[in-house]
């Protein structure tokens, strides 16, 4: 059964965009609430479907969604870890250097396709992930994100013979090693993340 608990084959069929959605099975996505790690985490964006009309009664904007936040923190400018829900289920485990909000645009990007009359400057991951959460969004199903602020770090460093601190980034050994511990309980990824860094897979 799919995530979204609908028969979705002809609707997917239809789509000029299908080569950029990824149907996720029901038993490849664990819900959040048995995800043995979820208190790290907490509610910072709801993603629905971009419907805003401007005052000219044009659509607001080009993209087909928006992330809502549900936390003032989805604006702050530091490190995350994240997580993509579909209908209470994990579907993508991300990291990002510079806030949420503008991980959040760059996925944003995904609407850069050339399916989709435009360009086509666009990463693999964003297109895949853009056009996904749009499909199940347009079959009606709930999407969120979830995140974790990650832990500054700083370390002293010498120059010159001058002691320094310096604010280290740490994102990249946080997303692999939660990968990791992941696939380790679930025996795979996140349905969405198998885009992501090969060295970050065992």
């Amino acid at each position: 059964m799919d995530i979204s608990g609908k028969d979705i084959q002809s609707i997917y069929e239809e789509k000029d965009t299908k080569k950029w959605i990824k149907r996720i099975p029901l038993d490849r996505a664990i819900p959040f609430e048995e995800y043995h790690r979820k208190e790290h985490f907490i509610p910072v964006a709801e993603i629905v479907l971009d419907t805003e009309i401007s005052k000219t009664g044009k659509k607001q904007r080009n993209t087909m969604i928006q992330f809502i936040p549900t936390s003032k923190l989805f604006k702050k400018d530091t490190e995350w870890l994240y997580l993509l829900l579909i209908n209470g289920r994990i579907v993508k485990l991300g990291g990002t250097r510079n806030g949420l909000k503008k991980r959040a645009g760059s996925y944003l990007c995904g609407h850069h396709v050339k399916e989709r009359g435009k360009s086509g400057d666009c990463s693999k991951t964003n297109g895949f992930i853009y056009n996904t959460l749009v499909f199940y969004l347009e079959l009606g199903c709930k999407v969120e994100m979830v995140g974790y602020e990650l832990p500054k770090t700083i370390i002293k460093i010498e120059i010159f013979g001058k002691e320094t601190l310096i604010s280290a980034q740490t994102y990249h050994a946080y997303e692999s090693t939660f990968l990791d511990d992941y696939k380790k309980h679930y025996k795979e990824y996140p349905f969405l993340c198998d885009n992501c860094d090969p060295s970050y897979k065992s």
